[in-house]
């Protein structure tokens, strides 16, 4: 079992339809769908935060990082 978490939960991704936790069968999945994860609120959210997926404690924590 792995888990997604987000490290901070900035005001765009409280309005979006993701959740703060979420749990996978294995690591491989949940670094797979945090990645695109990461992607998606890059490319779609406001733009004044950066977001990158890091691997701890057997599970993905992605890390939200002021842009600029």
């Amino acid at each position: 079992m792995a888990l997604i978490k987000m490290e901070k939960e900035c005001k765009c991704f409280q309005e979006s339809d993701f959740a703060a936790i979420e749990e996978f069968d294995t690591v491989e999945e949940a670094l797979e769908v945090a990645n695109k994860r990461c992607m998606i609120m890059n490319e779609v959210f406001c733009e004044k935060h950066h977001f990158r997926a890091v691997y701890e404690d057997g599970n993905m924590i992605i890390k939200v990082e002021m842009n600029g």
